[in-house]
């Protein structure tokens, strides 16, 4: 290849690119020209993380003793001597030709000792916002605990039974352990405030109010021949407040590892008076129902709506 060719050769590149340079500088987006000597990358547009949240909760739950009562009294049942009475057996084994007249009660007191629940776990799941720099965030959560036994012993009684020209004769006392178990569901409206950020971790303190429904089982008693009936248990709604602090970790841009404590009261349940023999009882009562608890869970915030957060690419 001559000279000529050669110079032909490159003046026809030179033409290419000289048509070319406007094209790539409007391809540049107004980022640069072949110029600048430095061009930027494309900047990364991403929706900022929301003031409003999902959230999901499990955990433990610590029960304290409930204060329960049920009103005992002792029983004097008085008979009589009528040859057309019911045949009843007295105290020494034989048949008694009389029947029964009347009754009459000793109050003995209601104190139930020795009560306990049980420890469960919990369960929640809810929704709330915040107020951003401000530093406070309301929310509304539904939980669940799961069933936990409750165990007592009311107070002995005895039932003392007169006959007629015979000694009175009391049947012995009897210890009667009281069971039954309780699941509760409660939602809450909960206010937090917190307390700065310190390299990721955020601590709170909290404070909630609602509602608690309980589920009570038939109540039972054991080891006493006179209570072989179930009282009926109950389904109620009772006050619930509870105090609360912790910590959240943001884990992502809009996730938040949320780990708290709670104490929580969640007021008082009572069963219902009839058994399952048709009689009327005095209702078994339950107050002070509160718990210590431990949480673990995860707060998901959603986008902002429009607010974004611009990064510059280098």
């Amino acid at each position: 290849m001559n000279t000529f060719d050669k110079a032909r050769i490159a003046s026809a590149a030179f033409a290419v690119v000289a048509a070319a340079a406007p094209a790539l500088a409007a391809d540049l987006g107004g980022y640069g020209s072949t110029k600048d000597g430095y061009v930027p990358l494309p900047q990364v547009v991403r929706d900022a993380a929301g003031p409003c949240y999902f959230r999901a909760d499990v955990g433990y739950s610590w029960s304290r003793s409930p204060d329960a009562k049920w009103p005992v009294n002792n029983i004097t049942q008085y008979w009589s001597d009528d040859p057309s009475g019911y045949g009843e057996t007295n105290h020494h084994g034989a048949n008694y030709g009389g029947s029964m007249t009347g009754q009459s009660y000793t109050y003995v007191g209601d104190e139930v000792a020795n009560a306990s629940l049980e420890n469960t776990w919990l369960g929640e799941i809810g929704a709330g916002c915040g107020t951003g720099s401000r530093g406070f965030r309301a929310e509304v959560m539904l939980g669940f605990r799961g069933d936990r036994k409750f165990d007592g012993e009311p107070r002995e009684f005895t039932i003392t039974n007169i006959y007629p020209n015979d000694p009175s004769y009391d049947e012995p006392v009897t210890d009667d352990p009281m069971h039954t178990s309780l699941k509760t569901y409660t939602l809450m409206l909960n206010i937090y405030k917190d307390l700065g950020n310190w390299g990721g971790f955020v601590p709170y303190v909290g404070a909630g109010v609602g509602a608690a429904y309980h589920q009570l089982d038939n109540i039972y008693f054991t080891q006493n021949p006179f209570l072989t009936n179930q009282i009926h248990g109950n389904n109620d709604l009772a006050f619930a407040w509870s105090l609360m602090a912790g910590v959240g970790y943001q884990i992502s841009d809009r996730a938040i590892l949320d780990v708290g404590y709670r104490y929580i009261d969640m007021g008082s349940i009572a069963s219902q008076r009839s058994d399952t023999g048709f009689n009327v009882n005095p209702a078994v009562r339950f107050d002070d129902l509160t718990a210590h608890e431990i949480k673990v869970g995860l707060r998901y915030h959603l986008g902002g709506g429009g607010t974004t957060v611009v990064e510059q690419l280098k």
